[in-house]
């Protein structure tokens, strides 16, 4: 039996509803219902609780539910990609955002200007990277994104990058500091 056969199994045995389950676990009806389908797997968090809500040994849970480690870890790496290119991002962001506004402050030393080019120019590799991992791991999430979503995805990630620039040259306009 697999992960999702075994939480069924059980839930049925305490006379329990999906909803019922989902209140106990703190997540939602279609978690449970995406769990029990093999849609998506649980955290660990989560499989600890139905561990000792249903009395079943840890070891019975993710062994019998082979899948169930690999997926496990998948989610804890994507997790740590998203972190990390979340970062990346923002680090970026605010090396870009300092490079703009200073001539409205007084020219950076040339030391700092330097620094911030460099760290900007690896930070881009870090955001690249992270972003093919992420896109690597979470490959079956994108493909079952809807046309429309990926597009508002895409669209607010340029619309971001396009607000941050037309702030640094509007203050770099007003200012006059070109």
């Amino acid at each position: 039996m697999n992960f999702g056969e075994i939480l069924q199994t059980k839930r049925k045995e305490k006379g329990l509803t999906q909803e019922d389950l989902a209140h106990q676990l703190l997540v939602s009806s279609k978690t449970i219902s995406n769990w029990e389908t093999n849609k998506t797997t649980p955290d660990i968090d989560n499989v600890i609780r139905i561990s000792q809500l249903f009395d079943i040994s840890l070891n019975h849970l993710l062994l019998e539910g082979s899948d169930m480690v690999e997926n496990i870890k998948k989610n804890a790496e994507l997790r740590e990609s998203k972190i990390y290119l979340v970062t990346s991002s923002i680090t970026n962001l605010v090396f870009l955002f300092i490079i703009g506004v200073s001539p409205i402050f007084g020219e950076l030393p040339e030391i700092i200007a330097i620094a911030l080019a460099v760290g900007t120019f690896f930070n881009l590799f870090c955001v690249l990277y992270f972003s093919k991992r992420y896109m690597m791991l979470s490959n079956s999430q994108w493909k079952t994104r809807t046309t429309r979503q990926k597009m508002w995805s895409i669209l607010l990630s340029v619309a971001l990058v396009i607000i941050i620039f037309a702030i640094i040259f509007f203050i770099r306009f007003k200012y006059n500091a070109f």
